[in-house]
């Protein structure tokens, strides 16, 4: 797998430092060296966080190694700056003298220790269809939340050997498909939520359309419940009491 243009510049922060074990050493030295975390990664940059003040080289060896790799990264890096933070550790910032190769960053990416959102994940409640399959019936699901980069769906099933699922909602009066590739699923029965990356980047302001559609549905819907919540009140007869 290559990654786009874009992602090759990007910069993607860990979603645990606990997954990956990092250390920066001489390069001319394998020794123990000192424990890092890794808290941010480039194709030709990165960012540890050390405890301080620590003993470090200009010119280092960065050492990555997670059981989501295949194979332990090594590094050779200059470290170019270091800034301390309030709790006395030292965030240590590096330059990869090569940077790393597009289908090994492209690894890195898709182990899952990176956290690939790049944009803010909106919360939402679209009524939508998804078909599994092209020729699977279409199921009643709610798209959960979105952001630029894909979607979380809930549905009552769940994919068993495709890879793509199609998402049908209406925007403007009119059936919308959006294509999507599932990047993951999980059961929590009796739904399926499903996790999902759009092919296509004009689907992102489909799904908006939809989701600003959908939210002045509700405020419509709202509006008529508590008006007739009110005539009817207003309507039942007085109880008159008399003596």
């Amino acid at each position: 797998m290559s990654l786009p243009t874009s992602g090759r510049s990007r910069s993607y922060k860990i979603v645990n430092p606990e997954l990956v074990q990092a250390t920066i050493r001489p390069r001319t030295d394998e020794s123990a060296g000192v424990a890092a975390e890794l808290r941010e990664i480039s194709p030709a940059t990165a960012r540890l966080l050390v405890c301080g003040p620590p003993q470090l080289l200009c010119d280092c060896r960065i050492s990555l190694t997670t059981h989501r790799f295949k194979h332990p990264l090594h590094l050779d890096a200059q470290i170019e700056w270091v800034r301390p933070n309030p709790a006395g550790d030292w965030l240590v910032g590096c330059r990869f003298e090569r940077p790393i190769a597009a289908e090994v960053f492209a690894e890195l990416v898709e182990s899952g220790v990176l956290n690939r959102r790049s944009s803010v994940r909106e919360r939402s409640k679209i009524e939508v269809f998804v078909q599994l399959a092209p020729s699977s019936p279409r199921l009643n699901a709610i798209v959960t939340d979105f952001s630029e980069g894909g979607l979380c769906l809930t549905a009552p099933g769940g994919p068993e050997r495709t890879r793509h699922v199609c998402v049908f909602g209406t925007l403007a009066g009119r059936e919308a498909r959006v294509p999507l590739k599932i990047r993951w699923s999980l059961a929590a029965m009796p739904n399926i939520f499903i996790g999902c990356e759009f092919m296509r980047q004009s689907d992102y302001q489909i799904v908006r359309g939809m989701h600003l559609e959908s939210d002045q549905r509700a405020l419509r819907d709202r509006a008529q419940r508590a008006v007739e919540q009110a005539f009817g009140c207003a309507a039942q007869p007085a109880n008159l009491i008399i003596e």
